[in-house]
């Protein structure tokens, strides 16, 4: 796993999982794209990016998608109730307005629980983890106990549930499931990584929503 270092102070985690067909998690907002995707050549040094995996629809995470999809020639992947809004090009319900910008319409397939992605070294599972947005979803490494969790899940933090399509109730659903999970290593989308046992912080955002672990 390589992360490239944001170029903007809100950008989202970007995550580089190694392999002979590397994807890449998240794209940042897009507005220093072409230092990102300098970076995401340098790391790939030579190698085709195989897919990118969009945690969800929102402007921070996605904004960089479409050109750096362009430029790696990577097909776009996202939760199929998240790649909808990205296929419109719907700069409202993905927080592109918020953030002062705006995305244009994507050609974005769409992922569902259960789904597998390869890169050759590394196997990720997808994991339907609505609540930060209708779509949300995360990855997980069983050989390995690495969850990758956009803004579900965060050191002790858990994503907003006070924006479109967002739900407090589902949220809950969503960390019980990746506490059942007991991984050991945590990728958020923002912030830093979290090594040991990521139940511990699913136990923080579950009592943070009222709730026992």
């Amino acid at each position: 796993m390589k992360q490239l270092e944001p170029v903007i102070l809100f950008d989202a985690n970007m995550f580089i999982v190694e392999g002979d067909r590397p994807i890449l998690v998240d794209c940042g907002t897009g507005f220093k794209v072409d230092k990102n995707i300098a970076a995401i050549l340098d790391i790939l040094d030579g190698r085709k990016l195989q897919a990118i995996v969009l945690t969800h629809r929102h402007f921070d995470h996605v904004g960089g998608a479409a050109a750096i999809s362009q430029a790696t020639g990577a097909t776009l992947y996202a939760g199929e109730e998240d790649a909808v809004p990205l296929r419109a090009g719907d700069s409202k319900s993905t927080l592109g307005t918020d953030f002062g910008g705006s995305i244009p319409p994507m050609d974005v397939k769409g992922l569902k629980d259960g789904d597998v992605l390869d890169t050759g070294s590394h196997t990720l599972e997808v994991i339907a983890t609505p609540g930060h947005t209708i779509g949300s979803i995360s990855l997980y490494e069983r050989a390995t106990k690495t969850i990758i969790c956009g803004d579900t899940l965060f050191v002790n933090g858990v994503g907003r549930y006070d924006v479109p399509t967002s739900s407090r109730e589902d949220l809950v659903e969503s960390l019980r499931r990746l506490h059942a999970l007991q991984a050991e290593h945590m990728y958020p989308g923002h912030g830093p990584a979290f090594h040991g046992k990521v139940s511990e912080q699913t136990s923080i955002g579950l009592m943070m929503l009222g709730e026992r672990p």
